[in-house]
């Protein structure tokens, strides 16, 4: 490290499941450092990033932690999203004595000497946003989030502060990171018709849950303190207008600082959308760099210290270290999504609130009373929403000789069974009462509501002079198979004989169990049905579903297209009825084209079971769609997937282009790069300028710099008079496309950054510099962060100068869900270009390419495809005989988890390149078997093999076939 430089470690993920998010505070933890070198450093000293990516893996923000530590020799990290990767980088922060500046908000309960927590704790997010809720939304609460540590510790204090506060959880929720569909979900909620869905989703799962919300038009707001602007702008075209979030900052905040910080954010980036933990990522450099101003030394124990009393005004206003707690005192602000898709402030602070990291102290209050439900309305819906499982157990229980309540997960009493039963000094009990109430919260009732247990809870009273026995008070908790505690059975026993009420008790307890489960059944059913009601409602297409020629169902949408074309589709189910009897139709997926004289559609045929499913989806008037091979006029609309992942890139790529900021395309060979390019372009203002593509890794060094810039005469022998242009030139009022961009000669990169920031070319050979006007997306497969910190074979500046909008391409092998809609797309294609009858996939050569993983992405896709087009020869379908067998081999061995195999320890590596030789040598004997067939003939045996005379010559030569053998 020089003498005049402090190192800042910058640990976030731009890669995997939350780079979505953590990509922002990378950028703002970026800006802020320029900021503090711009205003004079630390003391005459430059903050200098070192990056690296934690790639959304707790492990691997371990390793890159530690790397940041000894090789680098940080100050202090700047850092980490995740409560998971935090938890597991703190072991190596106490190894090595550093600092974490941790700038997400997060579950509380924790205070490590080693960390510095910037992001806000559940009191400062909590304390007001529910109580604030429940005055101005409503009452009733559904809570769903991620099966994680933030949620699921967040939601034990969200479900105390509604009760604290009158208000009831009608529901609660918990999926698995990455979860996607929300249907049954979004149906039981529906059901239970909450005022308010309190959402601790996180990352992919979030967004999805607010389309599906808005696609099943569901009316209640969605509260949450996790999505903010970022979450809210990556859900177009979908919006979140009228759903609530809770944050110390939103970018609508009016402040001098905020517009001042908001314009160099939006000049820098070329965005102003900024969310509470992108501002909070900037606070955390700041911070570093006031404590580092106070010390002049740059240990752990110097910079803690240091901090002690630190004050600072940043966008959200006055915030203040406590070295108490190591955490900040921080504003608070409740903001409501608008139709500019910003948030409105609704309800703020106006200073900053204490932290209390361990919250739970401050909600539990043992001695709190609840007071009884007078509501008449809202004690009904109660009732009616409970009304199933109550009407099993009083059936079920009518016999038994003792009195019952039913108490639900709120606590408030909604039905009593056997009431003539009840004890005398009971009788004032009465609906609407509340089980914590001071008369029931010290029996058994109380305690079973208390103890989140499968176990029922028993107290005993003594007898009195007035009543010689005593009372035995017993809490069942009703739990059926689905594991979720629905409520609490109250059962009053008379100890009139002692020795028999443990058999007693043992029996309620099995009746109540087999109640919840049947219960549970018909809840199920219920949702079931409601789901296939509203999954068909749902369908943009037209389903029939029909057996021995008759129509076992049709959707809404089906019935619709019956009614107007009536002869198209009973023309199709006549073809279909006629192939009954043919067994080989049987696991085969087919694609139809139909048209009548007004409109297209494409109809998938899928037959199993003895049934056929068909759909029939509306195409453009025009017979065959767009075609991958024009280029010219390529746009996002024409990109095929519908992997949900493909399609946030596409929405990126749509976003991109409507910026003049430079892009910077990463992904794998293979993943499309260049139809991004072009489909950014052709949507952009520049579109009816070129576009210009380069491969900087297929241009010799010599060249390159000519082929950019352009040279004058006699730069090189052979130059033509007035010179040549270069590819930016041609490229002026365009877009020029660095392909393989991590390839340029490391030279050339300071002439390219120069051309970059003066606007201007300076050909080979020439003085003159020549204005140019060019937006750059560049594009590489190579991991630039390495090539920065390792190699050394990339420029930073460079790369923050193209690294203004990021899209990171898919790779085919998590988008498994569109490998057979590309399939499909290239077998199409195929057939329209050889005037062949339409090919279409086996069911097992669909399963064998949805298990491969594609190491050369759609490329290598694309090119499996046109192999097995044309050795399947007159063949309607293409069969796992015509894949190459190191795909077929490929299956037997993916079973081992893909994350765990590293290609040069895999053992049967030898095996599938013997594989691919033996597939390759069968495709040789395939082509001159039929050319000993025909004799030789070129034309005929090219329509035998369904190609044309071009491509069995390009095969001949592939496959080194001698001339001589075929004249």
């Amino acid at each position: 490290m020089k003498n005049n430089e402090l190192k800042v470690g910058i640990l976030f993920s731009l890669t995997g499941t939350t780079s979505i998010t953590e990509q922002g505070l990378h950028q703002a933890s970026l800006l802020a450092i320029r900021h503090v070198n711009e205003s004079g450093g630390i003391n005459g000293k430059t903050l200098v990033p070192i990056v690296e990516d934690a790639a959304s893996d707790p492990y691997i923000a371990a390793r890159k932690a530690e790397k940041l530590i000894i090789s680098d020799q940080v100050t202090a990290i700047v850092g980490i999203y995740t409560s998971g990767c935090r938890k597991i980088v703190i072991p190596v922060l106490e190894k090595h004595n550093a600092l974490l500046f941790y700038p997400t908000f997060y579950e509380g309960s924790e205070q490590h000497p080693n960390v510095i927590y910037c992001g806000s704790l559940p009191n400062q997010q909590l304390l007001d946003f529910i109580p604030w809720l429940i005055h101005n939304v409503g009452k009733s609460f559904y809570l769903l989030g991620s099966d994680y540590i933030y949620p699921l510790e967040t939601n034990r204090h969200i479900r105390q502060l509604i009760q604290s506060n009158g208000g009831t959880v009608y529901g609660e929720k918990h999926v698995a990171l990455g979860h996607q569909n929300f249907a049954k979900t979004l149906n039981e909620i529906r059901g239970m018709n909450p005022d308010v869905i309190f959402s601790t989703l996180v990352g992919d799962s979030a967004l999805s849950f607010y389309q599906q919300h808005e696609k099943y038009k569901m009316h209640q707001p969605i509260a949450s303190t996790v999505s903010a602007e970022t979450e809210i702008v990556a859900l177009h075209p979908y919006r979140a207008l009228g759903h609530y979030s809770c944050f110390p900052y939103f970018s609508s905040i009016d402040s001098v600082s905020n517009r001042k910080f908001i314009t160099e954010f939006r000049q820098t980036y070329g965005t102003d959308i900024i969310s509470s933990m992108m501002e909070s990522a900037y606070n955390s450099v700041l911070l570093l760099a006031e404590a580092l101003k106070r010390t002049n030394t740059i240990s752990t124990d110097s910079i803690r210290s240091a901090l002690s009393g630190l004050s600072l005004e940043t966008p959200q206003g006055k915030v203040i270290f406590d070295s108490s707690t190591q955490h900040l005192w921080l504003n608070s602000r409740i903001g409501k999504v608008n139709k500019s898709g910003r948030f409105t402030i609704v309800w703020e602070s106006g200073k900053p609130i204490v932290p209390i990291p361990f919250l739970e102290h401050e909600l539990l209050d043992p001695t709190l009373d609840f007071n009884p439900v007078d509501d008449a309305d809202y004690l009904k819906s109660k009732i009616m929403r409970h009304d199933p499982l109550l009407s099993i157990l009083k059936k079920s229980l009518a016999t038994m000789p003792v009195p019952f309540a039913y108490f639900d997960e709120d606590g408030v009493m909604l039905e009593i069974f056997n009431s003539p039963l009840i004890p005398a000094h009971l009788h004032e009990l009465k609906l609407g009462d509340s089980g914590y109430s001071a008369s029931l919260g010290n029996s058994g009732i109380g305690l079973a509501l208390r103890k989140y247990s499968s176990s029922y809870e028993v107290t005993r009273e003594l007898g009195t002079g007035e009543s010689p026995f005593g009372l035995t008070t017993v809490g069942f908790p009703i739990i059926g198979n689905s594991g979720v505690r629905k409520g609490v059975l109250a059962v009053w026993i008379p100890d009139t004989a002692p020795e028999s009420t443990e058999p007693l008790l043992t029996s309620i307890g099995s009746i109540i169990h087999v109640c919840a489960n049947m219960a549970d059944i018909e809840e199920e059913q219920r949702t079931l049905s409601d789901v296939l009601h509203g999954v068909s409602a749902q369908l943009t297409k037209s389903l029939f579903v029909v057996k021995e020629g008759r129509v076992l169902f049709q959707n809404q949408t089906a019935d619709t297209l019956f009614k107007r074309k009536r002869d198209l589709v009973n023309s199709v189910l006549l073809e279909l009825s006629s192939e009954q009897e043919e067994e080989s139709i049987e696991n085969i997926v087919r694609t139809l084209r139909r048209e009548d004289s007004e409109e297209s559609y494409e109809v998938k045929v899928i037959y199993k079971n003895s049934m056929y499913f068909i759909y029939f989806k509306p195409l453009p008037r025009q017979m065959h769609r767009f075609s991958l091979k024009e280029r010219h006029s390529l746009t996002t609309n024409d990109l095929i997937g519908l992997n949900e992942l493909f399609l946030q890139t596409i929405e990126f790529a749509r976003s991109a282009a409507k910026t003049k900021a430079n892009v910077l395309l990463l992904g794998e060979s293979g993943t499309g790069k260049e139809m991004f390019a072009r489909a950014i372009h052709n949507e952009s203002k520049r579109k009816d300028k070129p576009f210009v593509a380069i491969n900087c890794a297929s241009i010799s060094k010599e060249l390159i710099n000519a082929e950019l810039f352009g040279y004058e005469d006699g730069a090189f022998t052979g130059a033509k008079k007035g010179g040549n242009a270069g590819k930016f030139e041609i490229a002026n009022g365009g877009t020029l496309f660095l392909d393989e961009i991590g390839d340029m000669p490391i030279d050339l990169q300071t002439t390219l950054l120069r051309v970059l920031q003066e606007k201007e070319v300076v050909r080979v050979g020439g003085h003159k510099p020549i204005p140019v006007d060019v937006r750059i997306i560049a594009a590489t497969n190579k991991n630039l962060f390495q090539e920065i910190a390792y190699s050394g074979s990339f420029r930073s500046d460079l790369y923050y100068r193209l690294n203004v909008f990021t899209i990171e391409l898919i790779p085919l092998r998590k988008r498994t869900e569109d490998i057979i809609e590309l399939s499909s797309y290239y077998l199409e294609e195929l057939s329209a270009e050889m005037e062949q009858p339409r090919k279409d996939l086996s069911e097992e050569a669909a399963e064998l390419l949805r298990k491969y993983n594609w190491p050369g992405n759609i490329r290598e896709l694309n090119n499996v495809i046109e192999r097995a087009f044309y050795l399947a020869g007159e063949s309607p379908f293409i069969t796992a005989h015509h894949l190459p067998q190191f795909i077929v081999h490929y299956s037997n061995v993916s079973r081992v988890n893909e994350r765990d195999i590293l290609v040069d320890s895999l053992p049967d590596v030898a095996n599938i390149e013997e594989s691919i030789q033996k597939s390759d040598e069968h495709e040789r004997q395939v082509y001159i078997k039929a050319l000993m067939d025909y004799k030789g003939n070129i034309s005929k045996t090219a329509k035998h093999l369904g190609i044309s005379r071009t491509t069995l010559y390009s095969k001949l030569k592939e496959h080194n076939i001698q001339n001589e053998r075929v004249k």
